[in-house]
């Protein structure tokens, strides 16, 4: 069974709720978290989905002719990193716009989004159409289950096309420990033991593909540490990044990976 590897590309400081008008006052370390991703990759002959954040397109376009060169999906993580539920309609246009004038410096065209947060859910539902407004082919937004912050309790967990919009969508993986929703990568990942989530991998696999995410600064466990941060946002985002590495190189030999963009292909096929 053929799973998918994406990375939310963003640097540390982009998804702690730290408004955009102050990140210019942060070290980017995105780097650091990038080379380690790509050496896994790499040696493990892995080809993986990066949902960029515009932001970073913009700063670092070196990493994004290298992930295209060692022939990885590039995929829309909007540019602020805004919750799409606390955005307008034209706000999102907007921010997807901005995003594909700058991928048009890289020569290529998007097929994938995934909103910061998997933050479309029945309030930010309308982001679907604009979606299918700019020719995307696929959405992987919807945590269908409850994360606490977003998701849609009870939405179908496979991939799937929404007649509606004429777009694939590609739920993030998730699976119930006692009544709580867990997604198959982020802080998760760090979180529970290695050996019980390949299990839960491994059960979502009899039926259908899984969904596996990463962050970059998951593998810099030296990044700044923000003691001013809530415990909400603190307690996940610190928490054993110093076994990310070793777990992540440990995945890829246990699983079989691929780009979101070829379990699509699959589907259509």
């Amino acid at each position: 069974m053929l799973n998918a590897f994406t990375v939310d590309l963003e640097d540390w400081y982009h998804g702690i709720g730290i408004p955009e008008s102050d990140w210019h006052l942060y070290e980017r370390r995105i780097r650091i978290g990038v080379d380690k991703i790509l050496n896994i990759l790499s040696k493990h002959k892995v080809k993986a989905t990066f949902f960029v954040l515009g932001k970073v397109m913009e700063e670092h376009p070196d990493i994004i002719r290298e992930l295209i060169r060692e022939g990885h999906e590039i995929g829309c993580h909007t540019y602020s990193h805004t919750e799409l539920f606390n955005l307008n309609r034209e706000n999102f246009d907007h921010e997807i716009s901005k995003c594909m004038e700058l991928l048009k410096n890289f020569g290529i065209m998007y097929s994938g989004f995934r909103a910061p947060y998997f933050s479309i859910d029945k309030r930010s539902w309308w982001a679907l159409e604009v979606l299918q407004k700019h020719g995307f082919l696929y959405d992987a937004s919807i945590y269908p289950g409850d994360s606490k912050r977003t998701g849609i309790p009870g939405y179908r967990k496979d991939i799937h096309l929404i007649e509606e919009f004429k777009l694939w969508e590609v739920p993030i993986t998730t699976f119930k420990i006692l009544n709580f929703d867990f997604a198959l990568g982020g802080a998760f990942f760090r979180i529970l033991p290695y050996h019980y989530f390949a299990g839960k991998l491994k059960q979502v696999n009899k039926n259908r593909p899984g969904i596996f995410y990463v962050h970059p600064w998951e593998l810099d466990e030296k990044h700044p540490y923000l003691s001013s941060l809530s415990a909400r946002r603190r307690i996940p985002h610190y928490f054993n990044l110093g076994k990310t590495e070793k777990r992540l190189q440990q995945i890829v030999q246990d699983f079989e990976f691929c780009k979101l963009e070829d379990l699509i292909k699959n589907k259509q096929s």
